[in-house]
Order: structure tokens, then sequence, then C-alpha cells
């Protein structure tokens, strides 16, 4: 989920391609039985930009997917927020490892499911084994956690729960990272932070295609 689906070929830099990428068209929604607090808006009722942006993805073989569909009733706010997510995930600087351990943090600490269904299987795909999808809550002590990739999810709890960051551990993930990595970090934070917010203030439900990728109850 750079939460901006790509056509079949295109996937986040580092991933070696595998089903998560293949265009799958998500049902259009707005039915009964949604848990989410607006409505998701279908491809023909899309207004403005965001009527451009889904026809342009249909023309791609890209999913819609129900963040997309939520996000379209704020029509032109649509392609940008698509447009940052999609230039961390395809051309960014940071180890999409590094990424996307970041990012299953930041659902597990807001309570994002939906963020965990759509990162997990890109997080298989860029290396991420499953000893560590298993136990990132207890990265601090896990032996399956090396000292960048602790770095990394130290600084990443820190920006998500305090904002602040303390100077011992802006030295450390510097020590790790370079400027610009440290800057992408901080940008991959503070982008599916807010995704998450968004999908947790609106309620918006899984797609069945990854409901078997959410969390255990």
């Amino acid at each position: 989920m750079g939460l901006a689906a790509r056509p079949t070929q295109s996937r986040p830099k580092g991933a070696p391609g595998g089903i998560l990428w293949r265009a799958e068209q998500v049902e259009e929604s707005g039915k009964e039985g949604t848990m989410a607090r607006v409505r998701y808006v279908a491809t023909t009722e899309a207004q403005a930009d965001a009527r451009k942006v889904f026809a342009q993805m249909e023309e791609r073989g890209s999913a819609i997917l129900n963040l997309h569909r939520a996000l379209a009733n704020s029509p032109n706010t649509l392609r940008n927020f698509m447009r940052l997510g999609n230039s961390m995930l395809f051309h960014g600087v940071l180890s999409p490892a590094l990424r996307e351990l970041a990012v299953l943090r930041i659902a597990q600490m807001t309570g994002a499911d939906y963020e965990w269904a759509h990162h997990v299987p890109i997080a298989r795909q860029v290396g991420i084994g499953e000893e560590q999808i298993a136990g990132l809550k207890g990265w601090h002590t896990s032996p399956y956690f090396d000292e960048r990739q602790r770095t990394v999810l130290r600084y990443a709890e820190s920006v998500t729960s305090a904002v602040t960051v303390p100077d011992e551990v802006f030295r450390e993930v510097r020590a790790h990272l370079s400027e610009a990595e440290v800057v992408e970090l901080t940008l991959v934070v503070g982008y599916w932070g807010l995704v998450a917010r968004l999908l947790v203030a609106l309620k918006i439900d899984v797609e069945p295609s990854f409901a078997q990728y959410l969390p255990p109850e």
C-alpha cells in the first residue's frame, strides 16, 4: 500500500515482484455492511480531478483501493496524496526493507490494521523475514533485527509517539543513514502516520483480497 496501486509491471523499489503488484480490481464499494464513516466514491460518481485519477488508474489496470475511494470525497487532494506515497515507494533512496519495517511499526503503534495488511506483502517482497514481522513489537530484544534496523525503528517510534526526537536517537540514526536517507525516513514516518490516521479515524474497510494479511485478533 503506497496506497497508490500501480500497473502489473510496476512495483516498489527493491521488490522482486509478486502477486501484490498485478492489477487486481477492488469491487465498487459503498455497499451495506461496510464500516467506513465516509462514502466510498464510485468511479462513475467521482468529481473534479478524482474522476481523472480514477480513469487513469483504470486505463493502466491499477487497483482502486477503498482508501482512494474514501479520499475521493476530497477530489482535488487525491492525486498529490498518491504522488507523495509513490515517490517514496518507487523513487526513494532509503532501503525498501528499512522503509517497510518503519511502516509496519507505525501500523502497529496506531492500530491501523488496513495499513498493516497492505504492507505485509510488500515487506515480504523486499526481504523482511517472517520472524521479523511476527516479532516486530519486541524488536528491542529480538535477535532477528540488526543494529541498523533497530536504529530506524527507534527513530520511527520517536517521531510517531512523541514527534520530538532525542539527540541521542538522532545521532544513532545519522550514524547509519545519510542525510538524504534520514530526511526520507522522516517523510516515510510522517506520510504513513498520516495514512494510518485517515484509515483509523474514517474506519476504512480492508479489501477482501488483503484480509488474509490482517494481524491476529
